[in-house]
């Protein structure tokens, strides 16, 4: 599972980002600008979204824009605004949930479970003794787990969650790296080489010129 952290406190944004990394897959930005980009560049399955931002109450404008990019990704408000009223205005403009600061960090990756199972239902796929768990990135091979890198297991889980579609190499730049443009056009390859050298069966299909695949049916 992939998340995003908008949060201006940068202490509280790298305790809390190192709490979740332990679970899931963690990006964070500091200010509006930076968060816009790895929204524009990569999809995500929950996003923890501050209201007050450099002292300007500009994170529920976000919302929609989340929305629109990606319908089924989870959006949950943190914030020191815990009212009735600011808690109605945040669900309205299309927030999934909304949390008081100050929180505890097992609640809030207890919610991020909660609301990326009600986004997209409770999803395992299963090829042959290989399982995937899509909500904790976690691969086991006869009940024995499976251990990739960062990338290689954003890129796997990408591509399982976009089952039977073909994604193009530039997508998969896009959806792994903020700036792609810095990075070796041969990456995609080679990661994928990685990961299909370290699972025990092919499930990965080059389609010539087009990209990757991973079809179920």
């Amino acid at each position: 599972m992939k998340i995003l952290i908008l949060e201006d406190d940068e202490k509280l944004c790298d305790l809390v980002a190192t709490y979740l990394s332990h679970k899931l897959l963690v990006d964070y930005a500091h200010n509006v600008n930076d968060f816009k980009a790895y929204i524009e560049h990569s999809i995500y399955d929950a996003i923890l979204l501050d209201r007050n931002i450099n002292n300007h109450d500009v994170g529920l404008s976000l919302i929609k824009m989340v929305k629109e990019k990606s319908p089924k990704t989870a959006v949950i408000v943190i914030s020191a605004y815990g009212s009735v009223s600011d808690k109605i205005d945040g669900l309205n403009l299309g927030a999934d949930d909304y949390l008081e600061k100050p929180f505890d960090n097992e609640e809030l990756l207890a919610r991020i479970y909660a609301q990326v199972r009600r986004q997209v239902g409770d999803k395992n796929l299963s090829f042959g003794e290989l399982s995937f768990d899509l909500h904790n990135s976690i691969i086991k091979y006869q009940n024995t787990n499976i251990e990739l890198t960062k990338k290689e297991s954003e890129l796997l889980f990408y591509l399982l969650k976009n089952l039977n579609k073909v994604i193009s190499g530039d997508e998969l730049m896009n959806a792994m790296y903020l700036h792609p443009e810095e990075v070796s056009s041969s990456t995609i390859r080679v990661t994928i080489g990685n990961i299909r050298k370290k699972l025990p069966i092919e499930i990965i299909t080059t389609v010539k010129t087009r990209g990757y695949t991973i079809e179920k049916t």
